[in-house]
């Protein structure tokens, strides 16, 4: 993996979007895939090009946050929370986001699986303890 052979940092973030459940069955699936794609297009915009988003499952998406130590990928995911509770758009829902963060560690043994694990299980504390928030793990 090149982080590790380089030694330089790699985080990783996903993100989930809150109740969307609630939302397809309120609004509908067309309403919840536009809100997917709003989602996507903003976290686009507001990532560096160099990294990448993309979709991991039914409503989390994924980024990869290259030459970023754990408190800027902090940064990035902090960012993301407040934006994405901003977006008004006319005919869609307000939504909140929770995201897990975590970067990969010397630890991992240039396991990626290790890392992924770690950000999965950030996902679900910030999920569990509220929602709408950042975990970092």
């Amino acid at each position: 993996m090149r982080s590790q052979r380089y030694q330089r940092p790699l985080s990783v973030a996903i993100l989930d979007i809150d109740h969307f459940k609630n939302i397809n069955d309120t609004y509908g699936h067309l309403t919840g895939d536009k809100i997917l794609r709003e989602l996507a297009d903003y976290c686009k915009t507001n990532i560096r090009r160099t990294d990448f988003i993309a979709r991991w499952g039914g409503e989390e998406f994924i980024i990869l946050l290259p030459e970023t130590n754990i408190n800027g990928s902090e940064t990035v995911a902090k960012k993301l929370n407040e934006t994405i509770k901003k977006i008004k758009e006319k005919d869609l829902p307000s939504i909140t986001i929770s995201l897990g963060v975590t970067t990969y560690r010397d630890t991992d043994d240039g396991n990626i699986n290790k890392t992924l694990k770690r950000v999965d299980e950030a996902l679900y504390i910030a999920k569990d303890t509220g929602r709408d928030k950042v975990v970092v793990l």
